[in-house]
């Protein structure tokens, strides 16, 4: 096959490549200078397959990389995100072997600062089930829940918040309708018994 035309997308470094007039894809600026890519070259179709397959590698970790420029990702959601833009399974697993040596992707560090944060304002079962949706696994998930300690604290925080402005004691429709709302924050029948008792110093 013939190089007939490399015709830059837009302002980007990526390149249209034609072979026999017929577009095939895209190639980047520095595959294109690597593989000494021009117009009016003959290339093999077995040629052609191998440096598309080392491109495809460069833009994927390219994607992934600016993917998780902007918040910390597990390797799950990484991976449903490049499968979503068709990358190919080698080339999906090298980005993400590369972003776990460079420590842009752990799992670990992930449940680490994602219970910390949460922590302030959901309860455990919570957690939980967002972690594991995640991918992270269980015993990574329930081994930084049990350094984290109770949910006492957090439970008081988001009770308070929402008792602002309201008066006590609560009528048992409001009193129905808290419980419901600190349930959907994941935390556990007692934590939210005891959290209420302290604040009205009645049982629910």
């Amino acid at each position: 096959m013939q190089i007939t035309k490399l015709q830059q997308k837009g302002k980007s470094e990526s390149y249209y490549i034609f072979l026999d007039e017929e577009q095939h894809g895209t190639l980047q600026l520095e595959t294109i200078i690597k593989n000494h890519l021009k117009e009016g070259i003959i290339i093999s179709e077995q040629d052609f397959a191998h440096i598309k397959e080392e491109d495809d590698k460069l833009t994927c970790f390219s994607r992934a990389l600016k993917y998780i420029s902007s918040r910390l990702k597990t390797e799950k959601q990484m991976r449903e995100y490049l499968h979503g833009l068709k990358y190919g399974q080698q080339a999906i697993n090298e980005a993400i072997e590369k972003l776990k040596n460079y420590g842009y992707i752990n799992d670990e560090y992930y449940a680490k600062t994602f219970i910390e944060m949460a922590g302030k304002t959901k309860g455990k079962r919570f957690i939980k089930r967002e972690l594991i949706s995640k991918g992270v696994s269980d015993e990574c998930v329930e081994n930084n829940l049990e350094n984290q300690g109770g949910d006492d604290e957090a439970c008081l925080n988001v009770c308070n918040k929402w008792l602002k402005n309201k008066i006590l004691p609560l009528e048992k429709k409001e009193k129905e309708k808290l419980y419901r709302f600190l349930l959907s924050r994941g935390f556990e029948y007692e934590t939210i018994r005891h959290t209420l008792n302290l604040i009205q110093e009645e049982e629910i």
